[in-house]
């Protein structure tokens, strides 16, 4: 499975992801949720890389280097990374949401001040 078809199955599961907004409306519960889901934003460029540097035989510690891992070793650590790159566009394409919903909240909430 290539990162393009990951990252579609995981946006299709994120998108049929109900937010619990009542839940966010505790502020250390609105934190704990924001700093989950910007944290796997930030670690999808890393699990990327090293998918694709698995997968197409790459070493991931050398540059430019065939990988040492026998065949069995990829098959097993690539189904590994892919499981975590899932998880990581599952909670990124959730946090964009989340993220949009929140700026036409904020600007619903301004228009109705100034309107």
């Amino acid at each position: 499975m290539n990162i393009k078809d990951i990252k579609t199955q995981a946006e299709l599961e994120a998108a049929a992801f109900e937010i619990n907004w009542e839940s966010l409306e505790y502020p250390l519960y609105r934190k704990d949720f924001e700093d989950v889901m910007q944290k796997a934003s930030t670690f999808l460029p890393e699990l990327e890389s090293l998918y694709t540097k698995l997968t197409s035989g790459k070493s991931v510690l050398q540059p430019d280097t065939s990988t040492p891992l026998d065949f069995r070793e990829v098959e097993e650590y690539s189904g590994l990374v892919a499981e975590e790159l899932y998880s990581a566009y599952v909670l990124a394409s959730i946090y964009e949401k989340y993220t949009r919903i929140q700026s036409i909240t904020r600007l619903s909430n301004i228009g109705e001040v100034n309107g």
